[in-house]
């Protein structure tokens, strides 16, 4: 999770080092309020997104979060299921380093709920539990995110 983050390698180590560090000198913090897990996990994304604010790592042309969403069904898949057709002239790994340059783009916090919904596979409740928000900002960050992430990636699932 955190190197889907950062996008670096030697950074990710670094923050995931700090990270569990810090989970240690709190651990006697740890009320069980929720999963050890969940707890862990948001420990590990504070300190990933931590680090992309200290870098003033930002995403360009964000949505609004605080507009509230009504029609948008929890746990909506972001993209349709992947179709076994040979994309025209663009190899899976073009389309995976566009689809991560993409994600660059995100603000850190849209690009939270992406990497926990999407890559690590984290239920709206969980994501609410690790980023400490509503399950009402999860879902509008995710929507944003997506659209975003729609609006980037618009070329490469017409080719598709």
């Amino acid at each position: 999770m955190i190197h889907q983050m950062v996008r670096n390698e030697d950074d990710a180590w670094d923050l995931s080092q700090d990270g569990f560090v810090r989970a240690w000198k709190n651990v006697k913090s740890f009320r069980g309020q929720s999963s050890f897990y969940t707890w862990l996990y948001r420990i590990m994304t504070n300190v990933a997104l931590d680090w992309l604010r200290r870098k003033h790592v930002r995403g360009n042309a964000e949505f609004d979060d605080t507009i509230g969403l009504r029609s948008i069904e929890p746990g909506a898949p972001t993209a349709p299921k992947p179709v076994p057709a040979p994309a025209d002239g663009i190899t899976s790994g073009e389309v995976r380093g566009r689809i991560n340059a993409a994600i660059e783009m995100l603000s850190p916090e849209h690009r939270a709920v992406i990497v926990l919904r999407e890559l690590d596979g984290l239920d709206y409740k969980e994501i609410a539990d690790v980023i400490g928000c509503s399950i009402g900002t999860v879902m509008s960050r995710l929507f944003y995110a997506r659209k975003k992430l729609q609006h980037l990636l618009r070329d490469v699932y017409e080719q598709l």
